[in-house]
C-alpha cells in the first residue's frame, strides 16, 4: 500500500486530537509532514521546524499541540497541551508518566505509517478487538489461525510504528477533549443517553480510514473491557461536508418506504449529531459470521446468496416503476453510451456493451428499482451461520432510481458464487420480476456504466491504466460474465 500526498488517510488520526482553530500548533523534527495538508484548515497558527531545512526557524514560545518524531519536543508543550509522538518504535518505551507528561494512549498503524488503514490500540484488548473483531490478519494463513486463538502472540506480527499521545500536566483544569470525544458526547446526548454514562477512554477506540477522498467518512470502533466491538461512529472528514447528513435523511426515507419487514435488514444509525459543522452518525456494532471457511463453502454461501436474491427481488417489486423511453434513456442508456464512446473497454467487452445498448434502446419501457449501489459482502453482516439471515450497511450510494439486477450481480461476484449458483440466483430474480433472460446482460451493463462513472469521480482515472478509476470494475465484470453467458446458453 502506498500513500500519495492526496491520500486522505494521511491525517485521519485527527479523530484522536483536540482540534481548535484558536490554538497554536508546532510541527518539529517530523520526517513526514504530508499529514499537515489535511489538517491545516482545522488548526490555528502552525509553526513548522525542520532540522533538515537550510534556514532553521526556531519555535516561538509554547504550543498547545505539538507533532514530532522526538520526545524532546516535550519542552515546547504548554501546560495542558497535547504531544502527538509520530514515531514510537515500541510502546515498551512508554511509561504512564514521563517528565510531567501523562500517556493518553498509543496506537500501532496497520499496515504502515502514515498511510494506515487501522490504528490499533497498543494493548492486548486492542489487539484482540482488531484481530478478532475487524479480522485484520488473513485467517486462511497460519498466522491468522493463531490470531483467532492467541491474538496477543499474533500481535507480534503487527507493525510497531504508529502514534502515541501525551498530555502535559496542568492542575485544576479539565483536559482538552479530542475530536472523537466531542462527537461521542453529542451522539450520546442525541440518543437520549446521559453524556457521562461511561468515561471516554481514547484507547478503547479503533480508528479506521478509507482512501477514496474527502467524501468518504472516517470510522471509529469502540470496544468494551473484554475486547469486543460494541459501537461504530462514522465521522465526516471535514466540517461543512453534508454527505452524512444526507445519508441519515436518506436512511429515514428508506426505512419508511420499505416498511418494517424489508427494512429489518437495513442497519440504521442510533443517533446523528453535528459538532462545529462536522456531522457524525452512531451505530450499534453488528458482528458477522465469516465469508470464508468450510461452513461458508459447504452451506452458508448458497443460503446467503439465495436469501439475498429473495430480499432484493422483494425490494425491487415493492419499489419498481416502469420508465418511459425518455427516462429510461437518461437512467439506463446515457451512462452506457458515454462509457462506450470513451473506447476504453477491452475489445470483446466493448462489443458486448454495444449489443447491450442496442437492446436497451429498443425497449418500450425499462424497470427502475431501489438500489443499494455498493452491495459487496464488505457491506453486509451475516448474522446466521447458515447464511439465511443478514443485515446491510452503508447506504450512502443508494437510490430509488436504480437498475434492476445490478445489486444482485455485484453481490454474487463479491461472494464469489459459483457460475451455477450465480446463474440460478439471477434467473430466480428475473422470474420474480417477470423479466426475460435476455434482459440480464443489458441491465448489468447499464448498472456497470453508472457505477463506473461514479467511481471515476472519486478515483481519478490515470492515463494508460485501464484499471484506474472505474476500471476496478473490470475484474467484477469478468466474474459476472460466466453466469450471464450460462443464462442464455
Amino acid at each position: 500500500m502506498t500513500a500519495l500526498d492526496n491520500d486522505f488517510r494521511l491525517a485521519d488520526f485527527k479523530l484522536l486530537l483536540p482540534l481548535r482553530r484558536d490554538q497554536r500548533t508546532l510541527v518539529i523534527n517530523a520526517a513526514d509532514t504530508r499529514f499537515l495538508a489535511h489538517l491545516a484548515n482545522e488548526l490555528g497558527e502552525i509553526h513548522v521546524v525542520s532540522s533538515a531545512s537550510a534556514q532553521v526557524q526556531q519555535p516561538d514560545g509554547l504550543y498547545e499541540l505539538v507533532f514530532s518524531d522526538s520526545m524532546d519536543a516535550t519542552s515546547y508543550l504548554s501546560p495542558g497541551g497535547t504531544l502527538c509522538h509520530l514515531a514510537p518504535a515500541s510502546t515498551a518505551n512508554h511509561t504512564s508518566r514521563t517528565d510531567g507528561l501523562t500517556l493518553i494512549g498509543a496506537w500501532r498503524a496497520f499496515p504502515s505509517w502514515p498511510n494506515f488503514r487501522v490504528l490499533i490500540p497498543d494493548h492486548p484488548l486492542g489487539w484482540r478487538a482488531a484481530i478478532r473483531g475487524l479480522r485484520l490478519l488473513p485467517l486462511r494463513s497460519l498466522l491468522g489461525v493463531i490470531a483467532r486463538v492467541l491474538p496477543t502472540i499474533a500481535a507480534r506480527a503487527l507493525p510497531h510504528h504508529g502514534i502515541a499521545l501525551y498530555r502535559q500536566e496542568f492542575a485544576d483544569q479539565a483536559a482538552p477533549a479530542c475530536l472523537l470525544e466531542n462527537l461521542n458526547t453529542a451522539l450520546q446526548t442525541a440518543a437520549g443517553r446521559a453524556a457521562g454514562n461511561h468515561d471516554f477512554a481514547p484507547v478503547k477506540w479503533i480508528p479506521v480510514s478509507g482512501q477514496l477522498g474527502p467524501g468518504n467518512p472516517m470510522l471509529a470502533f469502540r470496544m468494551d473491557n473484554s475486547g469486543s466491538l460494541r459501537e461504530l461512529i462514522k465521522v465526516a472528514r471535514y466540517p461543512d461536508a453534508d454527505h452524512l447528513l444526507l445519508e441519515a435523511e436518506k436512511l429515514q426515507l428508506i426505512n419508511k418506504t420499505l416498511g418494517p419487514t424489508l427494512a429489518a435488514k437495513v442497519i440504521l444509525p442510533t443517533a446523528a449529531a453535528c459538532v462545529d459543522g462536522r456531522h457524525a452518525l452512531a451505530y450499534d456494532y453488528v458482528p458477522t459470521f465469516t465469508f470464508f471457511g468450510l461452513r461458508w463453502s459447504l452451506q452458508a454461501r448458497r443460503g446467503f446468496c439465495l436469501a439475498m436474491t429473495d430480499w432484493l427481488a422483494d425490494m425491487a417489486l415493492s419499489t419498481r416503476r416502469d420508465d418511459a423511453p425518455d427516462v429510461a434513456e437518461a437512467l439506463h442508456c446515457a451512462p452506457l453510451r458515454q462509457l462506450i464512446d470513451r473506447n476504453i473497454l477491452p475489445a470483446v467487452m466493448q462489443a458486448d456493451a454495444r449489443r447491450a445498448l442496442s437492446w436497451l434502446a429498443t425497449q418500450v419501457s425499462l424497470p427502475t428499482v431501489f438500489e443499494h449501489g455498493d452491495l459487496g459482502i464488505y457491506n453486509t453482516r451475516m448474522i446466521s451461520a447458515d447464511g439465511s439471515d443478514f443485515k446491510v450497511l452503508d447506504w450512502g450510494s443508494s437510490t430509488f432510481e436504480g437498475i434492476a439486477l445490478g445489486d444482485l450481480a455485484y453481490l454474487l461476484s463479491s461472494a464469489r458464487a459459483s457460475t451455477a449458483l450465480a446463474a440460478a440466483c439471477l434467473q430466480r430474480y428475473l422470474q420474480r420480476l417477470q423479466l426475460s433472460t435476455d434482459a440480464a446482460a443489458p441491465l448489468w451493463f447499464a448498472y456497470l456504466a453508472r457505477r463506473w462513472a461514479e467511481l471515476d469521480s472519486v478515483r481519478t482515472p490515470v492515463a494508460n491504466d485501464p484499471r484506474s478509476g472505474g476500471g476496478v470494475l473490470l475484474a467484477i465484470h469478468n466474474q459476472v460474465l460466466p453466469s450471464l453467458q450460462r443464462l442464455t446458453a
